[in-house]
């Protein structure tokens, strides 16, 4: 891919978050593949290329398929929500480069979490998700903003679900930094929509 092209895959990353994390409040489960892809990308904090973070990119098709539809102003109740999540994840990403205490707390809690990673089945399991909520919770969420979550209040309330979400977002939020140093930036959303959108649809599935 072209460095445009994964500029804008890093972009789909958040938004593959955005629509998992929707998935697990409305449905109470999600793509573990996806999710884990996403989590393999929090876990690979010394990397900044987006091949290296994200391996398999083909797992964040859904992200993707959400950024051409919001670019392509296509609206349904279901993007809303998700479109929600992903622009709230913008915006804590930025709160979070403002702030470096914060910041070096949350690598020093990763660079801890990855050394104790083979005791975990794998990344999308429910002990790793809580350990990543852990760190989202003492690290993001001392943050006045809060992204608020809509669906099923049964779903929301359990426990594992809440983790999930948490961590998801945490995946975002690294995606939505690797953006940034990309050169994303949320003005050309707006003011380039046109060309970026015809950026993403040079992007076919099968390449990835």
């Amino acid at each position: 891919m072209t460095p445009e092209q994964q500029q804008l895959m890093a972009l789909a990353a958040v938004f593959q978050a955005a629509v998992l994390a929707d998935q697990v409040a409305t449905r109470g489960e999600c793509d573990n593949a996806a999710a884990e892809a996403l989590f393999g990308g929090v876990m690979a904090m010394n990397e900044s290329d987006f091949p290296a973070i994200y391996p398999q990119p083909a797992r964040l098709q859904d992200g993707l398929r959400l950024l051409r539809r919001s670019l392509g102003r296509e609206q349904s109740k279901e993007n809303a929500r998700a479109l929600n999540h992903a622009l709230a994840l913008l915006h804590l990403s930025s709160r979070l480069r403002k702030n470096s205490d914060v910041i070096s707390i949350l690598r020093h809690r990763l660079i801890a979490l990855e050394g104790q990673r083979a005791h975990f089945d794998n990344l999308a399991s429910n002990a790793f998700c809580h350990r990543l909520a852990g760190i989202y919770l003492d690290t993001l969420g001392t943050f006045r903003f809060r992204i608020r979550v809509q669906g099923e209040p049964a779903l929301l309330q359990d426990e594992d679900n809440a983790a999930r979400i948490r961590a998801l977002f945490l995946a975002g939020v690294r995606a939505a930094f690797l953006w940034h140093q990309m050169g994303g930036r949320r003005w050309r959303l707006l003011l380039q929509r046109k060309q970026q959108l015809k950026i993403l649809n040079s992007i076919k599935f099968s390449e990835l």
